[in-house]
């Protein structure tokens, strides 16, 4: 009895531990492009990619963000544009390109 309700906690401390990483990927810039990329069957370029703020916001696009090291799965190109849009104060990936 004892060992169902250990089994039980620990499912419930993880699934608990996981919807809060996942609110929390929306609370900076940084960890929403992180989260897209994660989501984007990149797990490891998902850490190791380099991100930089340009300073540039388009009323319709967003705010512009430079990622460095980020190819597409799809099309195998450099993805090293993004923007994101903010939300109060979520952020979520508006827009992915190539920049050119």
């Amino acid at each position: 009895m004892a060992n169902k309700r250990l089994i039980k906690g620990t499912i419930v401390i993880i699934v608990a531990v996981i919807i809060t990483l996942w609110i929390a990927s929306f609370l900076s810039p940084g960890l929403a492009i992180r989260r897209y990329i994660f989501f984007h069957l990149r797990p490891l370029q998902s850490y190791t990619v380099e991100i930089t703020d340009k300073d540039r916001h388009d009323r319709q696009y967003g705010y512009l963000y430079e990622v460095i090291g980020y190819r597409d799965p799809v099309t195998k190109n450099d993805s090293g544009v993004f923007y994101l849009k903010k939300h109060w104060i979520f952020w979520t990936v508006a827009s992915v390109g190539s920049g050119s």
